[in-house]
């Protein structure tokens, strides 16, 4: 008798199934829904108290070229073809609220599968909600949400090329880098060292020049090919291509030398949790494997925008390098899973910054946006006196 016979038939193994996971939770449906219709309200509000958002007196003075990349460009373009200013305010609110809403639902759910509980997935969320600098974006001034868009999708695939390092995640990042170039001509100056950063991570590229010239184009070459395209065109449509690259040249004509010291205060006073990237270079016991060049990546753009707005040729806002600090935060907290108290710190942070930015700090203010958003009008400002000739 063999053992076989002794033992009898072994019991089958049952492997558990488990339903597949929705694309999206319901609760990050409505949270995207809720921040659309509050940021619609909100704009409308500010449009019915007779503010003239900053873009649209841009294409009533014939300045629109001056408001950033192409991307912008174009939609200001498009809306301009609208008959009524009332039609021109609106379509550019509803653009920005439709975006900000549905980035903010998808944070929502990134926090929450990377270990955020829903107090403070929601704090978070509001907390940014309400930064005068996000709120100035979507109901004011929304030319500068190409870069944001850019940025915020830059930091995710510095992190997955830091993660694997292989041609796949390089080819991922080279599809980024022509949004650098249509968001803005500031943006378009990362691109040559994003790109040998994309060569150089590659360990061939790193031991072989030629492996290293081919990673090289591999991660420029979908830029070069979008920019010949859209001069071409440009110039099969019969239209000026010198007044497609005038902003780009414009931006890097003149250097000066403006208040460097001034913008970098209002980046630390508005966006403090620049600090919490820094800090998890150096944070003890971290539950996933540090990527540190991420983290940096977090900082230094930023940081690049406050030196770029004040020495460059450009119309950038001071809040703006505060308002990409939190798009490529928040698209960093989307992909990093942070011990409880890096958390807490990061949300405390945000709050504070959304406070911060609240208050008469002479670093950056609008008293008529403010007035037509609060409905109270500061000393010096007449009634119906939010902008000249409204």
């Amino acid at each position: 008798m063999s053992i076989a016979d002794t033992t009898g038939p072994r019991p089958a193994v049952v492997i558990p199934v488990y339903p597949p996971k929705p694309l999206l939770r319901p609760s990050t449906v409505i949270i995207a829904f809720v921040a659309m219709v509050l940021l619609l309200f909100l704009a409308q509000h500010v449009i019915d108290a007779g503010y003239l958002r900053q873009d649209v007196e841009a294409l009533q003075r014939g300045d629109a070229w001056r408001s950033g990349g192409w991307l912008t460009q174009v939609v200001l373009r498009v809306v301009g073809l609208l008959p009524y200013t009332a039609w021109q305010q609106l379509a550019l609110s509803f653009i920005a609220a439709i975006v900000a809403g549905l980035m903010y639902g998808v944070l929502y759910d990134r926090l929450r599968a990377n270990g955020w509980f829903v107090g403070g997935a929601l704090g978070l969320v509001a907390a940014v909600l309400f930064h005068v600098g996000a709120l100035y974006t979507v109901t004011a001034s929304s030319p500068a949400i190409p870069l944001l868009i850019a940025v915020g999708a830059l930091i995710p695939a510095i992190r997955g090329l830091e993660e694997v390092g292989d041609v796949q995640s390089a080819i991922g990042l080279s599809l980024l880098l022509p949004l650098l170039l249509l968001a803005s001509p500031l943006t378009t100056l990362l691109i040559l060292p994003i790109a040998l950063f994309a060569a150089l991570v590659d360990p061939d590229g790193r031991r072989d020049p030629r492996a290293f010239v081919a990673m090289l184009l591999v991660a420029i070459l979908p830029t070069i090919i979008v920019a010949i395209g859209i001069v071409g065109f440009i110039a099969q449509a019969r239209l000026e291509v010198v007044d497609a690259l005038l902003p780009y040249v414009d931006t890097y004509a003149n250097l000066r030398f403006g208040d460097l010291l001034g913008s970098l205060l209002a980046l630390g006073t508005y966006a403090p949790a620049i600090i919490v990237p820094i800090a998890y270079c150096f944070w003890p016991n971290l539950p996933e494997r540090r990527r540190v060049l991420s983290a940096l990546a977090v900082v230094a753009l930023p940081l690049y925008l406050s030196t770029a707005r004040v020495v460059l040729n450009t119309t950038l806002s001071p809040l703006t390098p505060s308002v990409a600090f939190l798009a490529a935060f928040l698209s960093w907290l989307a992909v990093v899973r942070l011990p409880f108290l890096l958390r807490l710190l990061a949300l405390v942070l945000l709050v504070l910054g959304t406070v911060l930015s609240w208050l008469p700090l002479e670093l950056w203010d609008d008293p008529a946006w403010k007035a037509a958003l609060l409905h109270v009008v500061p000393q010096g400002l007449g009634n119906l006196e939010l902008r000249p000739g409204v």
